[in-house]
């Protein structure tokens, strides 16, 4: 092709509020209705939005669902052939001696040594071997070395492997699915862009990456994928922004700061108006400003940015706690707190959190005097309730269940007689409706002691307000929407999100989201092959390290300092730690440099603030803590005027 393009590969631009969804949804009918002997396929980043996908299309041509479901699907029909297990063994033999040898250091490895061992009778190296007989994915982030079970992270990892080694598998791709699409690609790891990338290129299937980069929320993308984005077909781009009012969207081009990115409103928004003009409220009490503004706009969603803020301002916060600190729950698990606190379906996967989801049903129909509901609840969930209290055949058994249903409603409702969740539960169980093995299974397990203590007003708390979502965090509202959105500026360590270094960046220097990147993935890189070289993180170097490293450790400070002269985002946010070090190279100094979370921190922030502004409708307000933005109040002040922004200090307490 004479301009390099490759025009079966499109890069889709689609910005918030874009549509993207309905889009991708109108072209796979459309292509079905066209090519009905095609299949398609549909990469979604989180289960939640191939549903989203899946709705109104019935067709054994399309198949929608996450990158690791389709993984686990396209490559499963290989995973017990000899040249597989013979490739497992290449990518993980060292690792799995290395867990063999090392098992008296780590009482959990240990363990589990010690149940192979009473499985199999000996534990080494062709013993496991000799045991594999086929790899599966085993849905969590860890792998199990001894059985052939991939983790979330290695299912993508391994399976690139099989494309680039067996181009068999990788051509059977385009054979079956003549239409890709890759939905939220700025997410997607770079070995996954790569691997659509290098199996449609010259073929005659057509692949989209459709996304935007300034939604990228997650790190997994490490920029690697950013030479071949050029040559790909950017013909396709969703310009018209069918959610926000005209003064909201010109906010969101000028923070966006790139022309080839910029929105236009939608004709069914251009005549609207906001209750008020987009403000910043700079605060002396956030939180207390948050509460007193909120009383004026009952309808307003709450922006946090950690989930314990979230189910504080919801009422739930120590149950939050305690179910986050559950095992199972923790972090890296397939499943969060946040996932079985909200997840008010059939899919909840907690025991304890699924039952009393349906509780809260049964209150409600027992208020609505709907006992046949009721009793239809229970038989969809056999699994859970006993049919022989349930079932009602005479009146006497009508009024034994209205008893039973009473005294669980009771419990459920008050705070004085059951103040807790576990007394909630021990009234059900009395109740005989729930099998006993299915309440044992929480009771007995000691995993949920820390949480059948927490207050039931708590689970009651967000029953209430999954009704009515009102309060998110900045990090889990991609695609929703509201009329009046209020955004509290946080920072996070965990999170790496220093929302007030961004806005001091943002105020006194010109950025786009292009040099931006462009600036952190170079960074990065040199970043990573420092620490790579050292072997630890920056904030590991001690005096031995130093003393080794002394001399390279300077001239990459050195070199690193040459190659980002006169870049204003290396210049104010990177600079000052390896001036101080190279004036005096010692081991506090040396800690501070090669810091790749602290641009990352930045950049994410810078996302995440444009994400939160792009939900609002009509109405957008941004909290900041006063004694934060103190140092460049007057800069941020002008920075905000100048992108459509007013300005207002709210009254302090008295």
């Amino acid at each position: 092709m004479a301009d390099g393009t490759i025009e079966n590969i499109f890069l889709v631009n689609a910005p918030a509020g874009s549509g993207k969804t309905t889009t991708i949804r109108a072209m796979m009918l459309k292509h079905i209705l066209q090519q009905p002997d095609d299949n398609i396929l549909c990469i979604t980043y989180t289960n939640r939005a191939a549903d989203e996908l899946k709705k109104g299309l019935d067709t054994n041509k399309i198949f929608i669902g996450t990158i690791h479901s389709f993984f686990n699907s396209f490559i499963g029909i290989y995973l017990s052939h000899k040249q597989i297990i013979d490739l497992y063994f290449d990518l993980y033999s060292v690792a799995i001696q290395e867990r063999i040898a090392n098992s008296s250091e780590d009482a959990n490895i240990n363990s589990s040594n010690e149940k192979y061992i009473e499985k199999y009778g000996a534990l080494n190296f062709d013993i496991v071997r000799a045991n594999i007989k086929s790899i599966y994915y085993n849905e969590s982030p860890y792998n199990y070395l001894y059985y052939g079970g991939l983790s979330h992270d290695d299912l993508i990892s391994f399976t690139k492997e099989l494309f680039d080694r067996f181009p068999v598998i990788q051509k059977r791709l385009t054979q079956k699915f003549q239409m890709i699409f890759v939905d939220e690609y700025q997410d997607s790891s770079a070995s996954v862009l790569k691997l659509f990338y290098d199996a449609v290129k010259g073929t005659t299937s057509r692949l989209y990456f459709l996304g935007d980069k300034m939604q990228q929320i997650y790190k997994n993308y490490d920029g690697s994928f950013e030479a071949e984005l050029p040559t790909l077909n950017h013909s396709i781009a969703l310009a018209t922004n069918h959610r926000s009012i005209p003064v909201i969207i010109d906010i969101l081009n000028k923070i966006y700061n790139d022309p080839s990115f910029t929105q236009n409103t939608s004709e069914k928004n251009v005549s609207i108006t906001p209750v008020h003009s987009p403000r910043v409220l700079i605060c002396d009490d956030i939180l207390e400003s948050v509460r007193a503004e909120k009383s004026k706009y009952t309808e307003a969603l709450l922006l946090f940015l950690p989930n314990n803020k979230k189910f504080e301002s919801i009422g739930a916060g120590n149950l939050f706690r305690q179910v986050s600190n559950m095992e199972k729950y923790k972090y890296g698990r397939q499943y969060s707190a946040v996932n079985v606190l909200t997840d008010n379906t059939d899919e909840n996967p907690d025991p304890l959190f699924k039952l009393l989801f349906i509780i809260t049903q049964v209150v409600v129909f027992d208020m609505q005097k709907k006992m046949g509901c009721t009793i239809q609840l229970f038989k969809a969930s056999p699994k859970i309730f006993n049919k022989e209290v349930f079932t009602v055949k005479t009146h006497e058994d009508k009024g034994r269940l209205n008893s039973k249903l009473n005294s669980i409603v009771n419990a459920y409702l008050s705070d004085e007689q059951t103040p807790d969740i576990g007394g909630v539960l021990s009234v059900i169980k009395d109740s005989g409706l729930v099998k006993q093995e299915y309440i044992a299974s929480i009771i007995d397990s000691g995993e949920y002691s820390s949480v059948l203590i927490v207050a039931v007003k708590e689970f009651r708390a967000i029953s209430e307000y999954l009704k009515a979502p009102d309060v998110s965090t900045q990090h889990g509202v991609k695609g929703e929407s509201h009329d009046t959105v209020f955004f509290i500026a946080e920072d996070s360590t965990n999170l790496e999100v220093h929302m007030y270094r961004f806005f001091e960046l943002w105020s006194h220097i010109n950025i786009s989201l292009s040099t931006f990147e462009s600036f952190y993935y170079r960074y990065a890189k040199f970043v990573e092959e420092v620490t790579t070289t050292i072997g630890v993180k920056p904030s590991k170097i001690n005096k031995g390290i130093l003393a080794q490293h002394s001399g390279f450790l300077e001239e990459k400070s050195a070199e690193l300092m040459s190659q980002f002269a006169g870049n204003e985002i290396f210049e104010y946010l990177c600079k000052k730690p390896y001036v101080e070090y190279l004036k005096k190279p010692n081991v506090s100094n040396a800690k501070e440099c090669f810091k790749e979370s602290i641009p990352f921190g930045a950049l994410s922030a810078y996302r995440l603030f444009y994400v939160g502004c792009s939900r609002a409708r009509k109405n957008l307000s941004i909290f900041v803590e006063k004694d934060k933005i103190a140092p460049f109040c007057t800069k941020f002040t002008e920075k905000l005027t100048s992108v459509g922004f007013a300005a207002e200090t709210m009254p302090s307490k008295e």
